[in-house]
């Protein structure tokens, strides 16, 4: 008889024990952080639940490039409890639609890494067109002309100073040291290379009042060939 009660207490405790286990349940898996002007950092944090029954444990945190992520919160949740995802994202150097992965990986049995995601639009504050300038003709046409557009997509007036090159062959002028939301003015550029060589490169750099562009640097080369 006391070999068929522990066989009956045996089939009624496993199921319990087998089936127990942790469960990452997100509050909210995506973040839209809206437009932002490129250079600017925005934050986030996620927040997630263990929705099982036994412990949860995290054992990694992973991010894309330019978002950086930091567990807030325990490695290891009981059933029941929170945790805390905090994310940020550097927007230097993106433009565009825009979309960062944040990887969590846990004991969880179903699902061993989720994914978090941060999403939006870096726009640029100051808009170079182009931001390379190439010349590619005979050397009997020098010299070059051109002309590069500067444009202010940002909400505050950006003032440019100290306009340099890197060659006394490159010269650069200016059309105009303010710039207004919206508007744009133009670098008049002048490249009367050394015809002895079939290569020219250098740089025509300036500066801004914005924090988050505070210099724009403009690569000019030239390939210069000989005869028709």
């Amino acid at each position: 008889m006391m070999r068929y009660l522990l066989l009956l207490l045996t089939i009624l405790v496993l199921p319990s024990t087998v089936l127990a286990a942790p469960r990452l349940q997100a509050e909210a898996p995506a973040f839209n952080f809206g437009r932002i002007a490129e250079g600017s950092k925005t934050e986030h944090t996620f927040r997630f639940q263990n929705t099982g029954d036994a412990p949860l444990i995290i054992s990694k945190v992973r991010s894309s490039c330019g978002c950086t992520a930091a567990l807030l919160s325990a490695e290891r949740l009981a059933p029941g409890e929170w945790g805390e995802l905090k994310t940020t994202f550097n927007s230097k150097g993106f433009q565009g639609a825009v979309s960062k992965t944040v990887y969590v990986y846990s004991n969880d049995p179903v699902q061993q890494k989720t994914r978090f995601r941060l999403q939006g639009e870096v726009q640029r504050e100051l808009l170079v067109m182009p931001g390379r300038l190439k010349f590619s003709a005979r050397k009997d046409k020098a010299p070059f002309t051109a002309a590069i557009n500067l444009r202010n997509d940002g909400t505050t007036e950006l003032f440019l100073s100290d306009l340099k090159t890197t060659s006394k062959e490159l010269q650069a002028e200016l059309s105009a040291s303010r710039l207004a939301p919206g508007q744009s003015v133009q670098i008049a550029i002048r490249l009367a290379p050394n015809t002895d060589k079939s290569r020219f490169a250098g740089y025509v750099t300036l500066r801004t009042s914005s924090p988050r562009t505070p210099t724009v640097r403009i690569p000019v080369t030239a390939v210069l060939v000989t005869g028709k």
